[in-house]
């Protein structure tokens, strides 16, 4: 198969990512969203595990219907989340609902076209928020199709120090003590007058971040949510390029179960504000 998924919620918690490939004649689209996490105990929507949980799945389902050949990314996410929003108010989604309740989530979004030669494959990116896109080369080399650096997350993991640093070890304690901060932040990002992360309401265009690259045959390209890379950027048990060689090699459950031995051990403890996060990734082998 040209491609493999994998997804796998973190330790105790309802899995809010997902990952879904739609095929069509001429192209095929690779989506890969992450839910964040919900800063309040009460749900708005009466369905679904979570509010992040239901958004994530909704808005997949309904990028799929609208998926054409002829509809720019840009205006197939509007024309998608509209049908969302609706679904979202018609289910329980109320006008009292503070923003930081409202849902968000990334999306990373790779349309590949079929080859009309030799050429290789043209790959379209839509990006927003903080999941990763990584190519390896036939020769071994990596790049990183979407460099970003999320300055939020920066302050988040530096927060999670500073209470290490403070003695509070224990995972409950500290996301109350972060949780006046995550609230502010999500707030910011659904009232945003350009969007950084896929949200219900949004004031004005999505910010987001759009990419137009080749792959050759023999490529390996790697879609996965920032829960997935924390082996390489929180963990330090991959460099991208490792993390590439490990997912040709091995394959992706493989490095699921890497990931979820390491946050058993602990080593980990103190290192992210979640314990254990939701953990996706689409592997898609250019043949």
């Amino acid at each position: 198969m040209r491609y493999t998924l994998a997804s796998s919620a973190g330790k105790g918690r309802i899995n809010e990512d997902v990952v879904v490939v739609y095929e069509r004649d001429g192209f095929t689209d690779l989506v890969l969203m992450d839910g964040a996490t919900p800063l309040t105990p009460e749900r708005c929507m009466a369905a679904g595990a979570s509010d992040p949980a239901w958004f994530v799945r909704r808005f997949a389902q309904d990028l799929g219907r609208v998926l054409r050949a002829d509809g720019s990314q840009d205006a197939l996410v509007l024309e998608a989340l509209d049908h969302t929003r609706a679904a979202y108010r018609a289910a329980g989604g109320h006008a009292d609902v503070p923003p930081y309740a409202w849902p968000i989530a990334t999306l990373a979004w790779v349309r590949v076209s079929d080859p009309d030669d030799d050429a290789g494959h043209t790959l379209d990116l839509y990006c927003l928020g903080d999941s990763k896109i990584l190519l390896q080369l036939p020769d071994g080399t990596v790049r990183d199709l979407d460099p970003f650096e999320n300055p939020q997350e920066q302050a988040t993991q530096a927060a999670v120090a500073a209470l290490v640093a403070e003695g509070i070890l224990d995972p409950g304690e500290r996301w109350t003590r972060l949780l006046p901060m995550l609230r502010a932040r999500r707030h910011e990002q659904n009232t945003a007058a350009s969007p950084a992360v896929l949200c219900l309401e949004p004031r004005g265009p999505f910010a987001a971040r759009r990419t137009r690259v080749t792959a050759p045959r023999g490529a390996l390209l790697l879609v996965l949510s920032d829960g997935l890379y924390r082996l390489v950027d929180t963990y330090g048990l991959h460099s991208d390029g490792s993390l590439l060689d490990a997912c040709r090699a091995r394959g992706l459950d493989a490095l699921l179960d890497e990931l979820r031995a390491f946050e058993a051990g602990r080593e980990a403890v103190g290192l992210a504000a979640k314990t254990a996060d939701d953990a996706s990734a689409i592997a898609w082998r250019f043949t």
